[in-house]
C-alpha cells in the first residue's frame, strides 16, 4: 500500500473508532459493568442453562434477574435503613430548631475539637430558630446541592439498569461475542493472544468474588457489632465504614471516633468493643480475605493485589477495585511473556546464578 491510501486508510480508521466512541460514550460505563458482571457470573449462567434444559432460552432472563435480586436487594434494604436515619435525624434537627438542645455532655470530653464543637452547638442548636435562620438564608444553596445529588443518584441508578439490560444481551450473546473477541485477539496477537485471554476470565471473577463477598460480609459483620453495642444508625455507619476501608486507615480512624465517644458517655466496654473488634474486622477483610479470594484466582503477589485495589480505587473510582488488579494480572502476563524466548523456553537464570562460584573460577 503507498503511503497516501496508507494514510487514508488510517485516517478513515481512526474517523470510524471516534464517532462510534462519541455516540457511545454515554454508556461505555454502563457496557464495562455489564461486562465486568458477565465474565464474572458466567459459570452460574451455565449452571442455570444446564438446568433449565430445554427451556434454556429462559436462561439469560434467570440470571439477569438473579443478579438483579442480589444488586438491587441489598441497596433498597440499605435505603430503607438509610432513609429512616434520615427521618430521625431530621426530627431531632426540626425539634431543637423549635426548643432548643443543650450542649451533650461528651463534647467536654474530646480530647481535640472539642471546644470548637461546643462552640457550634451553642450557636446554632442550643437557642430556638437559629438553624432555620441559617437554613432561609442558604435555601438556594441547599437546594442547589439537593438536585446535584438527586441527579447523581438518578443518573447512577439509570446507569445499573442500562448495565442489568445489557447483561441480558451478553448472556444470550456471550459465546458469539466471545468467538469475535477471539477472531480479533488471534488475527493482531497470534501467539501472544491465549496468554492474555486464558487470564482474563479468572481474574475478573476473583477481583468481583473478593470485592462483593468480602464487601458485603464486612458490612454485615460490622453493622452486627455496632447494633449490638447500642451505636444509633447502627446499618448506615456499618456500610460507611465498609465502604471508607478501601482508603489506607480511614475505617479505623471511624471506628476509632465512634468508640471514643461510647467511651466518653459512660460506656466503656461498648468504646472498646467497637474499636478493638472493628478494627479486627477491617484489618481481617480487607487485608487478608480480600487479597487471598483475588489471589487464589490471579496467582499475584500479595503486596501486588494491595496495590491493584487502591491504587484502582484512587485513579478510576469504583470500577477501579475490579480493574486495578486486572491490570496487574495482564502486567504480570506480559512479565512472563518477556521472559520466554523464540522456542517458548522460560530463561529462568536462577539455578544458573546458584551454580555459579566466582571463588571456585578463580581457584582454576
Amino acid at each position: 500500500m503507498s503511503p497516501a491510501k496508507l494514510l487514508v486508510s488510517i485516517l478513515f480508521t481512526a474517523s470510524i473508532l471516534f464517532g462510534a466512541f462519541i455516540v457511545l460514550s454515554p454508556f461505555i460505563l454502563a457496557i464495562l459493568w455489564a461486562a465486568i458482571l458477565a465474565v464474572a457470573s458466567w459459570p452460574l449462567h451455565e449452571v442455570i442453562a444446564r438446568r433449565l434444559d430445554r427451556h434454556a432460552s429462559w436462561a439469560p432472563a434467570a440470571s439477569t434477574t438473579l443478579v438483579l435480586i442480589f444488586l438491587v436487594g441489598p441497596m433498597a434494604l440499605l435505603l430503607v435503613f438509610l432513609s429512616q436515619d434520615v427521618y430521625t435525624a431530621a426530627s431531632y434537627l426540626i425539634e431543637a430548631d423549635t426548643y432548643g438542645k443543650p450542649v451533650p455532655a461528651v463534647l467536654d470530653k474530646l480530647p481535640l475539637g472539642g471546644e470548637y464543637l461546643t462552640q457550634l452547638w451553642e450557636k446554632y442548636l442550643a437557642q430556638p430558630k437559629r438553624l432555620s435562620a441559617i437554613l432561609e438564608a442558604q435555601l438556594d444553596l441547599i437546594r442547589n446541592a439537593a438536585q446535584t445529588v438527586f441527579l447523581d443518584l438518578t443518573s447512577r441508578l439509570a446507569t445499573l439498569l442500562f448495565a442489568l439490560w445489557v447483561l441480558y444481551f451478553f448472556y444470550q450473546d456471550g459465546k458469539a461475542i466471545s468467538a469475535w473477541v477471539n477472531q480479533i485477539g488471534y488475527k493482531w496477537l497470534e501467539r501472544r493472544w491465549p496468554s492474555y485471554v486464558f487470564q482474563l476470565p479468572d481474574a475478573l471473577r476473583a477481583a468481583v468474588n473478593g470485592i462483593v463477598i468480602v464487601g458485603f460480609g464486612e458490612a454485615l459483620l460490622l453493622s452486627l457489632l455496632l447494633w449490638i453495642c447500642g451505636v444509633p444508625s447502627a446499618v448506615t455507619l456499618g456500610v460507611i465504614t465498609a465502604v471508607i476501608a478501601f482508603i489506607p486507615m480511614a475505617a479505623p480512624l471511624l471506628l476509632g471516633v465512634i468508640g471514643f465517644i461510647l467511651f466518653a458517655s459512660d460506656a466503656p466496654v461498648a468504646g472498646i468493643a467497637v474499636f478493638s473488634l472493628g478494627t479486627i474486622i477491617v484489618m481481617a477483610a480487607d487485608y487478608v480475605v480480600r487479597p487471598v479470594l483475588i489471589q487464589g484466582g490471579t496467582a499475584l503477589p500479595f503486596l501486588a493485589i494491595l496495590f491493584g485495589i487502591f491504587g484502582g480505587v484512587g485513579t478510576m473510582g469504583i470500577v477501579g477495585l475490579i480493574i486495578g488488579p486486572v491490570l496487574l494480572v495482564l502486567l504480570l502476563v506480559l512479565f512472563r511473556e518477556a521472559a520466554i524466548d523464540e522456542r517458548a523456553v522460560d530463561l529462568d537464570l536462577t539455578q544458573s546464578m546458584r551454580a555459579y562460584d566466582p571463588e571456585r573460577d578463580r581457584r582454576r
